[in-house]
Formats: structure tokens, sequence, C-alpha cells
């Protein structure tokens, strides 16, 4: 008689119940990586940034003043990460830094839609964002330039 059930009796030649192999290679902890604050230059300190005032094309961009813009970079793993909250959605990628000029690589946003505002607001920061920013740094403020565009941050 072939059965599964416990306490069955199996005859010679058929199947049985079969227990799962035992594991070759045992589980390895995994742990989360760590952040470390990075500098944006040498001269500045190591900390988030809040926006204080921004221009385009020489024009004001008032909404930057109000802080509506932080970033902050780190380290995770080796590799530097630029975040980014704007004005609607948060926004992240990996960054490199060539002496004072940073590059933002493959930057992803939140998917919230965003009221007509934010929504122009942050479409601001991501095209700020593509082209090389041009950074210096005095007194506790950082200021960016990319290309015809500024945005002026001080430490949080």
């Amino acid at each position: 008689m072939t059965a599964c059930a416990p306490g069955t009796t199996v005859s010679p030649g058929t199947a049985g119940p079969t227990r799962p192999p035992a594991s070759v290679n045992p589980p390895i902890p995994s742990t989360a990586p760590v952040e470390v604050c990075a500098r944006f230059l040498p001269s500045a300190s190591c900390s988030s940034y809040v926006s204080i005032s921004g221009t385009s094309h020489g024009k004001d961009l008032p909404w930057v003043a109000s802080g509506a813009v932080t970033v902050r970079l780190t380290t995770v793993a080796g590799s530097l990460q630029l975040a980014v909250k704007t004005p609607c959605n948060p926004a992240s990628g990996p960054a490199t830094i060539r002496e004072n000029t940073l590059v933002a690589g493959n930057v992803a946003s939140g998917a919230m839609g965003c009221p007509a505002e934010a929504g122009t607001q942050e479409a601001w920061v991501l095209h700020f964002l593509r082209g090389p920013i041009e950074m210096t740094s005095s007194g506790g403020t950082l200021t960016w330039k990319s290309g015809p565009d500024t945005l002026t941050l001080r430490a949080d």
C-alpha cells in the first residue's frame, strides 16, 4: 500500500514520503546599507541644505527663497547619492563630484501628482539637476550654477 499520511507502511519499490534536502549553504544574514553624510565641497559642512534663493535666466524665483528645495549628499556602499526634496515630490539618484562640479546621474522622482504650480517648480528643479552644476561654498552657504540658472542654499 502506498500512502502519504504519517504512520503508513510503504512496500519496497514504492514511493514514500520525502523530506526536503538540507540546505547546502546556510542563509547569510544581510544588513541594510549604511548611509553616511558626504560633503558637497571640502569647505562645505556635512549636512542637509535648504534653498534661500534662486534664479532662472536671471529672473528671481520667489518660491525657492521659502526653503522649497532641500538637498543632501550621502555615501551608500561607497557611492555618492543625491537626495532632493522638491515642492511636490522627493527625488534621488547617483552623483559624482569632480573638483567643484556636481553631476547627478539618473534622478528618479516620486510619482505623486502635483498641483500645477508645484509641478512647474518640480520640473524646474529636475531640469536644473540635468546639467553639470558648478558649486561654490562660503560661510555656510552653498551656491549652485547650472547653465543660466542658480540655486543658493544654506546649511540646515
